[in-house]
């Protein structure tokens, strides 16, 4: 799959923030994103944020990146939010920019706010992690799993350096593993959506 967005993305930098509960290996998911997409020759600013409790509170990671260097590392809007549990749905979903794109993993997430479809079409929700226990055995690897379905749906990272990454990050005792994780990742959905700014939306109410 050639990435689409590589020649139409602007200095402005686009942004995703991930989010879960601390524990579930969203933090680590953002890092990977963003050491894939410096693989890929862009310029990257990742932060990370933890809540007062490290497990059990919510977590997230922001990546920004560009072709040209960034002049403000932080992002009050996202062009992609890729939501582990319902907690930090209900705390960012307000940050999501008009027709960007909303991942949910519905093993957690029980409610998708309604306004949502007048901000968007761009949205998959599925039980992320528990397709991966039923694959795997184990929900451990959803955040890997996350990034192949990133990858296919937006196309913001090459294949080749995702799978550098992962190599580099994750345990040799699991690299087949997380190998697979990511084709499975790549399985989950058919769709294709740019991240780049769009405005098809003049208002919303958030109701």
């Amino acid at each position: 799959m050639a990435v689409k967005d590589m020649d139409t993305i602007e200095s402005k930098p686009l942004s995703v923030r991930i989010g879960g509960i601390g524990g579930q290996g969203n933090i680590k998911m953002g890092l990977m994103l963003a050491k894939t997409l410096t693989y890929d020759r862009k310029w990257v600013v990742q932060s990370q944020h933890y809540g007062a409790q490290v497990r059990g509170g919510v977590a997230y990671s922001d990546v920004l990146f560009a072709q040209d260097p960034i002049d403000f590392p932080k992002a009050y809007t996202f062009n992609m939010l890729y939501i582990m549990d319902q907690k930090p749905l209900d705390s960012f979903i307000t940050l999501l920019k008009p027709n960007g794109v909303l991942v949910c993993d519905t093993t957690t997430i029980k409610k998708i706010p309604t306004f949502v479809k007048r901000l968007t079409r761009k949205v998959i929700a599925m039980p992320i992690a528990q397709m991966c226990t039923e694959k795997f055995g184990t929900p451990v690897v959803s955040n890997v799993v996350g990034l192949g379905l990133i990858y296919k749906i937006s196309g913001i990272i090459t294949l080749e350096n995702l799978q550098k990454t992962v190599s580099e990050e994750v345990s040799k005792k699991y690299y087949e593993m997380n190998m697979q994780a990511i084709q499975f990742g790549m399985t989950l959905s058919d769709k294709e959506y740019s991240l780049k700014d769009e405005k098809l939306f003049t208002k919303v109410s958030f109701e």
